[in-house]
């Protein structure tokens, strides 16, 4: 795993102008054409920008790209760390809003437009696919991402709250901003009877109604909607007063739908008069009633946090026993691929010295020796050179615990003996070598020994 790295930026340390500009420069051409990189994911979001890379050295080649693009505030995690990064935020962890269903569904989104592109290797192919499964256990098995956080989902809850279920019922949308829009995406999931979209660009206001499937209306015709709807939700940035105290009460003499109006105010500075609660039939929320809600929430999603947290150790535990895995079969694959191109080999000069008369048992007993000894002498010889690589290096751990370099080195020499490449590199994403390239460096810290 230790072949694994990550270049993170996010919103903890860049502000969005720098991560848009991050963004551009972070581009896949940096990757792409790397042929020490054996497949990459870039994820770019409005909070976020992250590469994630299988290469020999993944360090040292992120901070080349760091250094060459002059790319400051982020930071590079390798090994298993990168993976407990991915895993965290995945699960939301690492988000704004902590917990987000969003951000996984980013990662899915960028993940399969890489793997379309071509520049997912079968290592990071598994990381990703054990990191969305592990984000969806933590979903379902802990309450990290219950209860509305942001101000929009909060108002969307409040207003189901309130009225026992928007089911069947009028709304309005004041506002087709950036807030307006993710309150209309958010209510429109709801079985309403009708959604009305409010703005002073009515052109703004037709596209928005067009994607959630309400119907635009115009700033001016306010009290008309007014008059029949249920609930009505501002978020415009206007300075001054979008419903007043004159207003609502020439609405409410005037109202055909018997129900109470819910008014949720989510607009800073604010769209409606404080008065305006005070008038029969009326119930008026405004932001702090929502930041109240959204900070209870937070709290108990904090509160799973530790939960998750223990997933993500369980999981990384269990992938790296199935890299482990993984790699033992890759490495029984190379032995019996050597076997065999040896038993090739010893077939044919068996045959040309029967076809010139030789004794059959003599040439069969010269046969099955020079099998045995061929088959045997590589894997020795691997053997010899790790032991003498040891003694010169102290770094280099002989037990064979989960981070040990054995199994990496004998790979390494099995893969250069059978499958020699011009440049020394191994394959790209399209090879499998590549999947093992998951294999941890010689070095680091040995989980059952202790030692580096």
């Amino acid at each position: 795993m230790n072949k694994f790295g990550v270049l993170w930026f996010s919103h903890k340390k860049c502000g969005v102008d720098e991560l848009e500009s991050i963004a551009q420069r972070l581009s896949p051409d940096l990757f792409s054409e790397d042929p020490r990189v054996n497949g990459y994911v870039i994820i770019t979001t409005c909070n976020r920008v992250e590469a994630y890379i299988n290469a020999e050295n993944p360090r040292a080649i992120l901070e080349e790209v760091v250094d060459s693009n002059k790319l400051k505030k982020g930071g590079i995690f390798t090994g298993e760390d990168a993976m407990w990064h991915l895993m965290r935020v995945a699960c939301g962890l690492e988000a704004m809003i902590v917990g987000e269903d969003q951000i996984l569904g980013q990662i899915k989104k960028c993940y399969l437009d890489s793997k379309k592109e071509g520049t997912v290797d079968d290592f990071l192919d598994l990381a990703f696919d054990r990191a969305i499964k592990v984000a969806k256990r933590a979903r379902t098995e802990t309450r990290i991402n219950e209860g509305s956080v942001s101000i929009g989902s909060a108002a969307v809850d409040l207003a189901e709250y309130v009225t026992w279920g928007l089911e069947g019922k009028t709304i309005l949308v004041i506002g087709a901003g950036e807030m307006g829009t993710l309150v209309a995406r958010a209510i429109s999931e709801k079985n309403l009877r009708a959604m009305f979209i409010a703005n002073r660009t009515y052109e703004r206001a037709k596209v928005l109604a067009r994607e959630v499937g309400g119907k635009a209306a115009k700033l001016d015709e306010t009290e008309k909607w007014l008059s029949c709807c249920d609930v009505c939700i501002c978020t415009t940035s206007a300075p001054h007063y979008v419903l007043d105290y004159e207003m609502m009460e020439r609405v409410m003499a005037h109202r055909r739908n018997e129900n109470t109006l819910l008014i949720i105010d989510i607009s800073n500075p604010k769209d409606v008069e404080e008065r305006v609660g005070e008038l029969e039939r009326i119930e008026l929320y405004d932001l702090d009633c929502l930041y109240v809600i959204s900070e209870d929430n937070l709290k108990k999603r904090l509160s799973e946090v530790g939960k998750v947290e223990i997933i993500i150790d369980e999981e990384v535990e269990r992938f790296k026993k199935i890299l482990n895995r993984r790699r033992i079969e890759w490495l029984i694959g190379l032995i019996y691929e050597h076997g065999s191109r040896v038993r090739e080999g010893e077939d044919k000069r068996a045959l040309r010295y029967i076809e010139k008369g030789k004794d059959p048992k003599v040439v069969l007993d010269a046969f099955s020796h020079a099998v045995i000894s061929k088959t045997l002498y590589l894997p020795a010889k691997v053997f010899r050179d790790f032991v003498a690589m040891k003694d010169d290096n102290s770094d280099v751990c002989a037990c064979d615990g989960d981070n040990c370099a054995f199994i990496d080195f004998f790979i390494d020499e099995l893969e250069k003996e059978l499958h020699p490449r011009p440049d020394g590199q191994r394959g790209r994403a399209s090879s499998k070598s590549a999947e093992e390239g998951s294999v941890p460096k010689r070095g680091g810290t040995c989980s059952r020994c202790g030692t580096r």
